[in-house]
């Protein structure tokens, strides 16, 4: 097996760090455990998936269930699967981008590439941590062997799952929207958490949270998708960030104390913050 380049590697690695730093009402923070994980568990798992997730000689598929194996051998729960899912396509095609071609070209011929066979290490991953409301339908169970691609795999399940969506829509949502907010946020704020918690913000008012509308259902979402719609405005109109803290505490005790955790939104947010650094990285090395 040949080893992660230490750049891509630690492009993950700072993104799952500024997940756990960032404030992001209902998640597992600096600013609070919950869901019956802590802060730990998730620099953990980062820690122990980064090799595998971008190593230069693995496939798509194998990059996911390498990294959810790893997990699962390390924290013993589901804390990262669709960080993992999001993060290893970009990971791919970073390593195999053609100098004439840009990131965004060679994710989408790498998405365009995925087989039965990246399907399959897919299917064991998530049959590995069974995430919630994953793979129940009768047809294309994720518990029985693949019979299509990863890509139409993904596309069945676009329709409630954001991550999938990504796949679907070779990574639109992130490059035309969740990017450009990255960016603003960052140049505004001066901060990486503080970006990332507009993101986060950002996500969860553009669609309704599809982890939370697998787990509670789609009204929940809707009025988590309104208060976050309600935060991300209040976050906009603030001249320093820091204003929003106490208003964002509350919302994740809340949060918390309900049982809801937007994980889709945070997913998104740091598959956008590994992406802005791959970006900027690809850049470089042109």
């Amino acid at each position: 097996m040949l080893s992660a380049p230490p750049w891509l590697e630690r492009a993950y690695l700072d993104a799952c760090r500024i997940d756990v730093e960032a404030l992001k009402p209902g998640n597992v923070g600096m600013h609070g455990d919950g869901h019956r994980m802590q802060v730990s568990d998730f620099l953990r798992s980062a820690e122990v998936s980064s090799e595998a997730l971008c190593r230069a000689d693995a496939t798509v598929g194998q990059r996911i269930e390498g990294a959810m194996r790893a997990t699962w051998r390390a924290v013993g729960c589901n804390t990262n699967l669709g960080i993992v899912l999001g993060c290893a396509p970009i990971a791919h095609a970073a390593l195999h981008r053609d100098e004439t071609e840009t990131l965004a070209t060679s994710l989408q011929r790498t998405l365009h590439g995925l087989d039965v066979e990246d399907a399959r290490h897919a299917y064991a991953a998530i049959h590995l941590v069974q995430p919630a409301g994953i793979g129940e339908r009768s047809e294309h169970d994720v518990a029985e062997a693949p019979s299509i691609t990863l890509l139409d795999a993904m596309r069945i399940a676009a329709h409630r799952d954001s991550i999938a969506a990504l796949y679907a829509h070779d990574y639109a949502l992130v490059l035309k929207h969740l990017l450009p907010v990255h960016a603003a946020a960052r140049r505004r704020w001066c901060s990486e958490t503080w970006a990332a918690t507009t993101v986060f913000l950002f996500c969860l008012a553009l669609i309704p949270d599809t982890h939370v509308a697998r787990k509670h259902g789609a009204e929940t979402a809707r009025s988590t998708r309104e208060k976050g719609v309600q935060m991300y405005f209040q976050l906009e109109q603030c001249a320093d960030p820091v204003m929003m803290q106490d208003a964002l505490l509350q919302w994740d005790a809340d949060l918390k104390q309900a049982g809801i955790n937007p994980g889709t939104s945070a997913d998104l947010t740091v598959i956008t913050a590994f992406m802005a650094t791959v970006l900027e990285q690809t850049a470089i090395r042109n």
